[in-house]
């Protein structure tokens, strides 16, 4: 679980401004001296990292009699600043996409590596949401045991369908799937290689121990041709009984 610590880094705060912070919730309305003392650093550093919260409205103060009293702003505010800063990203989305879409005549490459790196391209297939083929190493539903599951529960959700060309054993006979979801046929040869095709995207992955890679192309001709190169092998591969 993260801790508080860990969760205020996140809205860039250094481990002095968060030792300030903290401090200010338990003590609430208090003076330099006060702050400075329960966080246990010099009056002047203290200042200064009070005004710098005081700047990105972590904190504020009231005077009385003359003498400045800081408190910390209740924490929900900062899901509130989180809010505002998604609304004004999503303003400018549309922006950034037309700028982007200029480049995508040109095949868009990406790696990944490991097998949290590889996640990322399944999360992908998802997020398309579009029928998916498979070239598939049988090896991946052991490299993926712990997110393979989520990610079949997800993909059924969604009423993905897919078409699977695996290498003929016991196991992948046995996998059991619903018709609706996946179609499944069968070559002699072994895979060492996972090929996934959806949408206008190809990845190509490798599932090993230590050097699991991905490699994902994005590109309406590459994947055409990857299509009816599938379309080909799939005409020639053994039906599941």
């Amino acid at each position: 679980m993260i801790t508080k610590e860990e969760a205020l880094q996140e809205l860039n705060l250094n481990s002095k401004e968060i030792n300030i912070y903290l401090s200010l919730l338990m003590l609430g309305q208090s003076t330099v001296s006060s702050i400075a003392k329960k966080a246990k650093l010099n009056r002047v550093s203290t200042y200064d990292l009070l005004k710098s919260l005081l700047e990105r409205g972590f904190v504020s103060y009231v005077i009385k009699s003359g003498v400045r009293y800081f408190e910390a702003v209740e924490p929900s505010r900062f899901l509130d600043n989180l809010k505002e800063k998604q609304e004004k990203i999503k303003q400018i989305l549309p922006e950034l996409e037309a700028i982007k879409s200029t480049l995508t005549e040109k095949p868009q490459i990406e790696m990944y590596e490991e097998i949290k790196g590889l996640k990322s391209i399944f999360n992908d297939i998802l997020k398309e949401n579009k029928e998916t083929w498979f070239i598939g190493d049988p090896e991946m539903l052991d490299s993926l045991k712990f997110y393979f599951p989520h990610f079949i529960n997800q993909k059924r959700k969604q009423d993905i369908f897919s078409k699977v060309i695996t290498y003929d054993n016991k196991a992948m006979r046995n996998y059991q799937a619903p018709k609706k979801y996946m179609e499944m046929r069968f070559i002699n040869e072994k895979i060492e290689m996972t090929k996934i095709i959806y949408g206008n995207k190809v990845a190509f992955l490798t599932f090993k121990e230590k050097d699991s890679i991905g490699l994902l192309i994005n590109n309406k001709q590459i994947t055409n041709t990857e299509k009816k190169l599938f379309k080909l092998l799939w005409k020639n591969c053994k039906k599941k009984k």
